[in-house]
């Protein structure tokens, strides 16, 4: 394996529940009732979709999704890390591996995670939600990722943890490891090539 691709949330950092309660917040701010149960299909697509499902277009949903984003902010100390996944990262950069993540975040999203964590110096690359043609469940982000780091699908890994990424993952044709710190395997995710119990997995992969 030469050329390793991450999600975000849920894969490098533990940010789901923030997301969620964020969400669950701000839809209270507006008098909606949500079960956090009932919002987990926010993990993984774009905010913008999340919008549409949820009734919100336009403005209105450019509005309730800055609204989502400041709500969330009181959840960010919470927020660290996967343990061992920055170990893991800087010995896949030492032994020369190419690095990159693919998100469904769009860019004023990334720019705030990226300001706390700093993935740009463990990782060649990010896609963010719409650089490329079509977002995940499709492949055209992740194929957007490999060109850019001048990799191959036959020596390539894409380490996500929802049923959005291994869509994409097998829809690019790219070989799909599941962060199962996150979520257990079940049948929903298939194919999944490597079942990770640590990121020092990817070590032996």
């Amino acid at each position: 394996m030469s050329t390793y691709i991450f999600d975000i949330d849920g894969t490098l950092i533990d940010s789901v529940p923030m997301y969620l309660h964020g969400l669950q917040d701000a839809l209270h701010a507006r008098g909606r009732e949500f079960a956090l149960a009932d919002l987990t299909f926010s993990n993984g697509i774009p905010s913008s979709d999340t919008a549409t499902r949820l009734g919100y277009h336009g403005q209105a949903a450019q509005t309730m999704i800055a609204e989502w984003v400041e709500a969330a902010k009181a959840y960010a100390p919470t927020v660290g890390w996967i343990p061992g996944m920055t170990d893991t990262l800087r010995q896949l950069r030492q032994a020369g591996h190419r690095l990159g993540i693919v998100t469904s975040k769009a860019a004023p999203e990334y720019a705030l995670d990226d300001a706390r964590f700093h993935f740009s110096q463990y990782v060649d690359t990010a896609v963010l939600a719409h650089d490329a043609r079509r977002n995940k469940p499709f492949g055209d982000p992740l194929l957007l990722a490999l060109k850019r780091l001048q990799g191959t699908r036959e020596h390539a890994v894409y380490v996500g943890d929802t049923i959005t990424d291994s869509k994409a993952a097998n829809d690019a044709q790219i070989p799909f490891a599941l962060a199962t710190w996150t979520t257990a395997p079940s049948g929903e995710l298939a194919p999944i090539a490597y079942a990770l119990k640590t990121p020092a997995a990817l070590l032996s992969l």
